[in-house]
């Protein structure tokens, strides 16, 4: 991406990092898993790119939580902790590295600042996550590779259609609120929960500097986070606790150590990191 004229030539040494194209397309496509392919433009392309993304690269924490450093989203940065050192990271980090994937591959992509409402329409919260859309024969999907907890949509979703769309599996639909907003919807047998709630809108990239410094000190700091999707489940680190999801089935395994913790990191995981991780203080309600 060039850097837009519209940012002050006094902002470009601080900001422009933020615009940088990506390094290495194919590396990072190799670090996904999709070394060598050729990804189509279109909507099967777009989602082979998040699913494989889903699967590849973890939500996690560790900067924050273990190390205490606060995290940089310039993209030589992100590029060298996400594909290098095969780390993952949060929204402002993830959707960010993703989004120049986006655009190296040729999808036509912007940011969006969206509003997380998980089932609690009527409750409007601050911007606090990083989404993509791109634009594809006329129309505008939501790309989303930054969710935690593995709630991110295992694809794109069109956020110009009025019908229910299937995204591997989970149902969706889209319906326009106030104030030219959008929000999603995911369809449960309890009935539709919302979930985003945000302006279609390009997001000026530097203001996400603001939401990232807030949300750095306060959201992702009380326990360590690790998430990352499968086929057919998920491996996630809730704190001192490793739970494997196949279908149905869950199994919980204790981490009572940092060096348990450091060992799933970089054997399941296969994260590089070169500093121990912190103790943490049991849960005393675990049975363990």
């Amino acid at each position: 991406m060039v850097i837009p004229a519209d940012i002050p030539e006094f902002f470009k040494p601080v900001y422009g990092k933020y615009y940088e194209p990506l390094p290495d397309k194919e590396a990072f496509l190799a670090r996904i898993g999709l070394a060598g392919e050729t990804i189509p433009l279109n909507r099967e392309g777009l989602d082979r790119v998040i699913w494989a993304h889903l699967c590849s690269v973890p939500f996690e924490n560790i900067d924050l939580y273990d190390y205490d450093i606060n995290v940089d989203f310039g993209i030589a940065e992100l590029f060298e902790k996400i594909v290098t050192r095969h780390r993952g990271g949060y929204c402002f980090e993830l959707n960010s590295l993703f989004m120049s994937l986006l655009e190296a591959i040729g999808f036509d992509v912007y940011a969006i600042g969206v509003r997380i409402i998980m089932g609690k329409e009527g409750f409007i919260p601050a911007i606090a996550h990083r989404a993509s859309v791109v634009m594809l024969d006329g129309k505008r999907y939501f790309a989303d590779v930054g969710l935690g907890k593995t709630n991110a949509a295992a694809g794109s979703i069109c956020i110009d259609d009025d019908e229910k769309q299937q995204v591997k599996g989970d149902i969706y639909s889209v319906e326009d609120r106030p104030y030219h907003h959008k929000i999603i919807l995911r369809h449960k047998e309890e009935g539709p929960q919302p979930v985003f709630l945000f302006l279609p809108d390009p997001f000026p990239l530097v203001d996400f500097v603001a939401y990232n410094t807030s949300m750095a000190l306060t959201g992702f700091r009380g326990r360590r986070i690790a998430n990352l999707r499968s086929e057919h489940g998920a491996l996630s680190i809730d704190g001192d606790v490793l739970r494997r999801t196949m279908g149905e089935d869950r199994i919980e395994t204790p981490l009572p150590t940092s060096a348990d913790a450091w060992r799933v990191l970089t054997e399941e995981y296969g994260m590089v990191l070169t500093e121990p991780l912190k103790d943490i203080a049991i849960n005393p309600d675990r049975p363990w």
